[in-house]
């Protein structure tokens, strides 16, 4: 089974959502192995236009998984895969 690609798309400074993600997906690490690319919306046109006013934002192998706000164990079941069924993941 191949690693998940996952892709946190945030911005230069004062975006606290973005920082406890950030801390959030970290802590995730711990648990959950992946392959992590950091963008900055401000560097790239395509991402600004699609994403400015969603950020931070988690893309799992090039899917949307998570904006604005997620736990370690929500961004855990994200990276994996899996659904959350009945606040249990």
């Amino acid at each position: 089974m191949s690693v998940p690609k996952v892709t946190f798309i945030t911005k230069e400074g004062g975006c606290t959502l973005c920082d406890e993600m950030f801390v959030e997906l970290e802590d995730a690490r711990e648990y959950v192995e992946f392959d992590l690319e950091i963008r900055k919306i401000e560097e790239d046109d395509e991402l600004h236009k699609l994403y400015w006013d969603k950020i931070p934002v988690l893309l799992v192998n090039g899917k949307v998984a998570a904006k604005y706000r997620a736990t370690r164990d929500e961004l855990i079941s994200k990276i994996q895969g899996r659904k959350k069924l009945f606040g249990l993941f």
